[in-house]
């Protein structure tokens, strides 16, 4: 018994140390998930409204939706219930996803909000997620929100910039 016990404890440190040692890139926050709306093919625009309200409060200007962008976020999208970090499935980094159009590219990811006040809220809760959503470099922005029911988060959120 004595050992079984010790045994438990390892593998909950272990588990907890892989949670408390993730990149803050690929952190993420869960709220309380409110029930599932309906008004989600709203979401990417409503994303960037808020992104672009943020924008305004430091002088940068307003991104522009990029349809190409919100497709590459898509493909992204499907791929985190997979694996959710900014390197593939297949290894690659996520730029690869991206239309090379432009110098400069950025990408968000996020899980388990269930609107975009919540998802928002939480990059600008987050450094390296506000840096790129507030940089002046970046021009223009793709957004995509994908429910998966069968998987850890749910909800998932990607945002492609470019500038």
């Amino acid at each position: 018994m004595k050992k079984f016990l010790i045994g438990m404890a390892a593998i909950f440190l272990s588990i907890l140390l892989s949670v408390t040692c993730a990149s803050a890139a690929q952190r993420i926050i869960i709220k309380e998930t409110a029930p599932l709306r309906t008004d989600t093919k709203n979401f990417p625009k409503e994303v960037l409204r808020l992104v672009n309200v943020e924008r305004a409060k430091v002088g940068a200007k307003p991104l522009k939706f990029a349809e190409d962008l919100a497709a590459s976020a898509f493909v992204r999208a499907t791929e985190l219930p997979k694996k959710f970090s900014h390197t593939r499935p297949n290894g690659t980094k996520c730029f690869t996803a991206m239309p090379q159009r432009g110098h400069i590219l950025g990408e968000n990811l996020a899980g388990g909000h269930t609107s975009p006040e919540q998802v928002v809220q939480a990059w600008m809760d987050s450094k390296s997620h506000r840096a790129n959503m507030l940089s002046k470099k970046f021009t223009e922005l793709g957004v995509v929100y994908y429910y998966q029911p069968n998987s850890k988060y749910k909800h998932y959120w990607v945002q492609h910039f470019r500038g």
